[in-house]
């Protein structure tokens, strides 16, 4: 089976759990908490998908640096660790994340640009997400990337608005030939 079902099937039982239980919350902020720390370190990514790493070694890891979490949280990871499949813990936390968004109604949102966001443009970029998705509420992750030139590119949904110089350049290069 993929990792991403399994992930996702994970991800839904926990929520599930997570929400019966009125601690839908305090869940998610863990498995933000667990995205974002797996996601920032190279090695703890590579240590939760080491073969050669024992799983006992894996869990103690895990339990000093999520040991705030909530119960379900813990009892979850100690699951899947237990399961072998504690390279799919990033991907499970993601998933939850994403869930979470949509039961709540949150867009997710990405925005790249060559330079980084005023006040003011984060702003703009959030208020046009909120009026092509009809959510009321936006997580804008911003990314920069030099190459656009001028311009951005939006991501909402699978969708991409590109309105980058770089396109632009491209676009007139193509039809000159």
């Amino acid at each position: 089976m993929s990792d991403i079902r399994v992930a996702s099937r994970y991800a839904k039982s926990v929520f599930d759990l997570a929400n019966e239980h009125s601690i839908l919350e305090e869940v998610h902020n863990d498995m933000v908490n667990i995205k974002d720390t797996v996601e920032a370190s190279r090695e703890l990514e590579l240590l939760l998908k080491s073969p050669i790493i024992n799983s006992s070694k894996k869990l103690s890891i895990l339990t000093t640096l999520f040991g705030n979490s909530n119960d379900l949280t813990k009892k979850f990871f100690t699951l899947v660790v237990k399961k072998g499949r504690e390279a799919d813990l990033f991907e499970t936390a993601k998933q939850f994340h994403l869930l979470y968004n949509s039961k709540k109604g949150i867009e997710i949102a990405q925005v790249i640009t060559p330079f980084e966001l005023t006040d003011e443009l984060r702003d703009s970029f959030k208020q046009k997400v909120k009026q092509l998705s009809g959510k009321d509420t936006v997580e804008l992750t911003e990314k920069i990337d030099k190459s656009l030139i001028g311009g951005f590119v939006l991501n909402i949904e699978g969708k991409q608005i590109d309105d980058s110089v770089k396109t632009r350049l491209q676009k007139i290069e193509q039809s000159l030939k």
